[in-house]
């Protein structure tokens, strides 16, 4: 198992935060890490995902959504090569105050892959600050 994480401070309610992390449609335009996300967030549904790593093609998989609590906490789990490497990724938007709340992410992997995925997973490292970067710009902005 490996896991990476990461969080950032938004000066925004959580509304916004689940806003812009539920309208995926329009992820192309800001998400550096997680380019496509289409399907409905609905509990059991299925995801069509692509993610893109610095300097690697786009990766494409299948995720299910475990849990949805707008506002709160989007769960899904997907399998990059089934039975090979699974990921697990959770967004998490914890409310500090009116106007301010922690969006954090964690990914866990698991499967036979993680023994030879390092570059990989420490590229996914990269890419999920990155999104919580941008995830920031784009709440603020708005």
């Amino acid at each position: 198992m490996k896991e990476i994480k990461g969080s950032v401070m938004i000066n925004v309610p959580a509304d916004k935060v689940w806003a812009v992390l539920s309208e995926r449609a329009l992820y192309q335009e800001w998400n550096p890490f997680i380019t496509q996300l289409s399907g409905e967030l609905k509990e059991g549904n299925l995801l069509d995902v692509t993610v893109v790593l610095p300097d690697r093609k786009d990766t494409k998989f299948k995720s299910k959504v475990v849990k949805v609590e707008p506002n709160k906490e989007l769960l899904t789990k997907g399998a990059i090569k089934k039975g090979l490497l699974t990921s697990e990724h959770s967004f998490l938007i914890e409310v500090i105050e009116e106007n301010k709340c922690v969006f954090s992410q964690k990914v866990i992997f698991t499967g036979l892959m993680t023994l030879f995925a390092g570059k990989v997973i420490k590229d996914s490292q990269v890419a999920l600050n990155r999104m919580n970067e941008e995830m920031k710009k784009r709440c603020e902005k708005k």
